[in-house]
């Protein structure tokens, strides 16, 4: 059994995982439904000459509640997104637990460190 563990161990050092793209690759196209039912597409954005930013968080996660809780993309939307003079912003946080629902984004789910939303 420790031998297993110790070979176990070995095969998964041997796998790396990339977070984000290379430099000066492209982004594939995506297009996304939100919370309240509006469908977003990241060409059209872009294509209209807005600055698109993600945010990928889970609800349980208590490094991803403490930077929401930072309101950084917040501020950044209330001072450069829609109803801005600016306008040219658009952030977008991502749930990346499938299991998540919609009672854990507004804070009063069993799965979730606070309100979301």
């Amino acid at each position: 059994m420790k031998k297993l563990f110790t070979i176990l161990i070995f095969a998964l050092s041997l796998t790396t995982a990339q977070a984000q793209m290379a430099d000066g690759s492209t982004a594939p196209d995506w297009t996304l439904t939100d919370i309240n039912g509006n469908t977003h597409n990241l060409y059209n954005m872009l294509d209209s000459g807005y600055v698109v930013y993600l945010d990928f968080s889970a609800t349980w996660c208590p490094p991803c509640w403490s930077y929401h809780q930072s309101h950084a993309f917040r501020d950044l939307y209330n001072n450069y997104g829609p109803g801005t003079a600016d306008n040219k912003v658009r952030v977008f946080m991502v749930e990346g637990d499938a299991s998540t629902n919609s009672a854990d984004l507004a804070g009063t789910g069993s799965n979730t460190q606070g309100d979301w939303i």
